[in-house]
């Protein structure tokens, strides 16, 4: 019997005409509904997809011009800051040979329009390669990106003034008392501040709670226009505030409590009414080498500010001269 052997052939694409080919890739692409480029440090966007192109705002004229995605596209991190060229993440991928994935960032629409994009990007050829080929898929999060930050600012603000929080502010205090360090390695001075608005009720009773709280926002402004970062405002509550200055000079921690109370003595006009709404602030001067806790910080403050308001209200009142057996006015 005769037997015949039979070689096997591996089978291989074609395209018409009967030439091999390999796997089409750009077909499969554009039929993707998520919008993917891909990229290649030569020739920049070599393929992108109907839906990128639309996502981008980008057209042929954009393809092959070199450099890859930042030939092309100014991206941004997710806060607005610039992306450096080799923080893209096509070029990630060529500088460390790994995927990246899940990368946030920000990208200006043509018309002004600020998307936020999710990045996925993978080395579809050898990394060997002269000239390699990535593959990035991108997706539009801006809308959850948006409910995210809202999310994030609701958890660390008082709503209605737009002041840190309790928690924030306290947690704020900690950090700063923690992290006081010039560049040069010498501790800071801080100064705390808690102040108490004074006859508060009356201003409801006459107003109404609805438009005290307009007098409240009012005050709240003026407060935060007075500190300068790296200080801050917050609100602790009712119509409590704490202010954080940080400063080496004892004049301006004065300077300060005048302007607070100076800013207060004009009238809040509230529907065609004016009010005057003075303070209560107890002052904790906090040296270079004074270790108290945030928590004993604002119970010294508080303690400061009940004296200030025994005194009369509309003034403040320093810590270390209750320890001496003192009541002295600053910047009243």
């Amino acid at each position: 019997m005769k037997t015949f052997a039979r070689q096997k052939r591996k089978a291989t694409p074609t395209r018409p005409g009967g030439q091999e080919a390999g796997f089409d890739h750009a077909s499969v692409i554009s039929s993707l509904l998520e919008a993917v480029v891909v990229v290649s440090p030569r020739r920049g966007i070599r393929v992108a997809n109907p839906a990128a192109l639309e996502l981008l705002e980008l057209d042929a004229r954009h393809l092959d011009l070199g450099g890859g995605l930042a030939g092309v596209l100014s991206l941004t991190d997710a806060e607005g800051s610039p992306l450096a060229p080799g923080s893209y993440p096509d070029r990630m991928v060529t500088r460390t040979g790994r995927s990246v994935s899940g990368m946030v960032v920000g990208y200006l629409l043509p018309n002004g329009r600020r998307l936020h994009l999710k990045c996925n990007a993978v080395l579809v050829n050898g990394s060997d390669d002269d000239d390699p080929t990535i593959a990035v898929s991108i997706r539009d999060i801006t809308e959850k990106h948006a409910s995210w930050r809202r999310l994030a600012y609701a958890a660390h603000h008082d709503l209605m003034t737009g002041l840190l929080n309790r928690t924030a502010a306290l947690t704020r205090l900690q950090t700063a008392l923690a992290d006081r360090q010039e560049v040069d390695g010498t501790p800071r001075s801080l100064a705390i501040m808690f102040i108490d608005l004074d006859h508060m009720k009356r201003v409801n009773d006459t107003l109404g709670h609805a438009d005290g709280d307009r007098a409240l926002i009012a005050v709240a402004r003026r407060l935060h226009s007075l500190i300068a970062p790296p200080g801050f405002v917050g609100r602790l509550g009712g119509d409590e505030f704490v202010a954080v200055v940080d400063t080496d000079d004892p004049d301006e921690v004065e300077w300060i409590s005048r302007a607070i109370h100076e800013r207060l003595a004009e009238p809040v006009d509230v529907r065609g009414q004016g009010f005057v709404i003075s303070a209560s602030v107890g002052l904790v001067r906090m040296p270079a080498d004074d270790d108290r806790p945030a928590a004993q910080i604002i119970r010294d403050a508080d303690e400061a500010m009940y004296a200030a308001k025994a005194s009369g209200g509309g003034r403040t009142v320093d810590f270390d001269d209750l320890g001496r057996g003192e009541i002295r006015s600053i910047g009243a």
